[in-house]
């Protein structure tokens, strides 16, 4: 851990679990935050592993994202993306505390609860297309990406989150969740995925007025109205609320879950495209041409960048996190050839055979769709990649063993690709000495070919 990243001893908080601390990647600067985890306080090793399993492979701009995961003999460390903007919670007691109640709304205005609402939905059907179910919605379980009005919503706490086929028949019957937001089928014990919009319902309810709709002086009366599924929207709080937003709530409220919608098809709703604020993006008209340069380039390459663009800061991604919102026109988290097809003609730039060709090939882990980071290191920039210590910090990530080479075993354990026909093709593509091994020099090589570029500065190795 103290080989990659140089930690503050200043903590950002402490929980029963640990503690989160700041940590800067020596190799390229950027600033995560890292969980430090006692193994003697991971009662369930089998479900900490799940929880860790199911985060490392969800890959969405409104979901925090895991990078990596150290361990020694006594804690398990987790380098996650720092979110500096507080609680969801925070804001929306903000908001409500602010509140004129003669002249406006009781909490946010309908346009900021439908951006944020945009955002949570977004985040849960991607998480649900990819056969998860978070089970755990809540304010206090969003932070916020840092402390400006329009940070992004970042999702975290995947403790409660199950692997779980979305449309399939079968029924989940662990009662898990918290009183002011849990769906009445999970106290039944007979639910599915469709647990997670009647939260964000919830969710909506309070960003518009302040409070839940279901409430109790205990846990047990907060229980009993939510079995009873009943709830009025009070003229007092509600009278500045439009009939869009309050329908919307109704419906992720329904309390048959077979006729509640799923939260893709909420995202469809009207009142989310009337009042969303619009992504701020632009789409250059040379996107094409890096996307084209990234399909042509080695199957390592195209990982290596990849790991490069989970491992720059912020806000050198800003412009191409900013062009991904603006493509994705559904707001899944996901980008359709479709999409980037559309985005590309917006440009006065028409997609003819070749084209197409290149973005069916762009597709590089068979998701059908384009993911998030698969696009932001696509659209990398020479200047963003060919700097040697961003390609040290990849290149890194490579050699386990630290030994200055990666050998086929290390790529194979790194891409979890157990087929080494595959891993001996990729390194075959690089290995110019012919060692059957990669050497740093042979990786810098491979990221400057096609690029007519050198790579410049030093390296620092620790």
């Amino acid at each position: 851990m103290d080989d990659y990243y140089k930690i503050d001893k200043k903590k950002l908080g402490e929980g029963s679990y640990g503690a989160v601390s700041k940590g800067t990647n020596k190799g390229t600067g950027a600033v995560r935050a890292i969980k430090a985890i006692p193994k003697a306080k991971v009662a369930d090793v089998t479900r900490f592993q799940q929880e860790v399993d199911i985060q490392s492979q969800l890959d969405h701009p409104n979901i925090v994202k895991l990078y990596e995961v150290f361990t020694d003999a006594k804690m398990y460390y987790l380098v996650m993306e720092l979110c500096s903007g507080g609680e969801l919670f925070d804001r929306i007691v903000a908001a409500s505390d602010a509140a004129d109640e003669d002249s406006g709304p009781r909490a946010f205005t309908e346009r900021k609860a439908a951006t944020y609402m945009e955002q949570i939905l977004g985040a849960m059907s991607y998480i649900h297309a990819n056969n998860f179910v978070h089970r755990d919605i809540k304010p206090e379980n969003f932070l916020m990406q840092n402390e400006g009005d329009d940070a992004q919503i970042k999702v975290i706490d995947f403790g409660l989150a199950k692997t779980f086929i979305a449309n399939s028949g079968d029924v989940m019957k662990t009662k898990a969740g918290t009183p002011y937001y849990v769906a009445p089928e999970v106290l039944s014990g007979k639910y599915d995925e469709k647990c997670d919009v009647w939260s964000c319902g919830i969710i909506a309810y309070i960003l518009l007025c302040g409070y839940p709709p279901f409430y109790g002086d205990s846990d047990s009366d907060i229980l009993k109205a939510v079995k009873k599924g009943a709830f009025e929207f009070p003229e007092e709080d509600w009278k500045y609320v439009s009939g869009d937003a309050k329908d919307v709530i109704s419906k992720m409220l329904t309390k048959d879950k077979s006729k509640r919608p799923s939260a893709s098809e909420i995202l469809q709703h009207r009142w989310m495209s009337a009042n969303a604020e619009a992504p701020k993006g632009t789409v250059p008209k040379d996107m094409f041409t890096k996307l084209k340069k990234f399909q042509s380039g080695s199957k390592l390459k195209k990982v290596a960048l990849t790991l490069i663009a989970q491992q720059l800061k912020d806000e050198d991604l800003q412009e191409l996190q900013l062009t991904f919102s603006k493509l994705d026109q559904n707001k899944d988290g996901t980008l359709t050839m479709d999409e980037i097809k559309s985005g590309i003609q917006a440009t006065g730039v028409e997609v003819n055979e070749d084209m197409q060709a290149t973005l069916e090939n762009l597709d590089t882990d068979g998701s059908g769709n384009i993911d998030y980071t698969e696009f932001l290191a696509a659209t990398l920039s020479t200047k963003q990649y060919l700097k040697n210590d961003v390609m040290w910090g990849a290149f890194r990530v490579f050699d386990k063993d630290g030994d200055g080479s990666i050998t086929k075993q290390e790529l194979a354990e790194v891409l979890k690709m157990p087929e080494m026909s595959h891993i001996e093709d990729m390194i075959r593509e690089v290995d110019l000495d012919g060692d059957g091994n990669i050497a740093f020099d042979e990786f810098v090589q491979m990221m400057e070919k096609g690029t007519n570029e050198k790579a410049t500065g030093n390296v620092k190795k620790a």
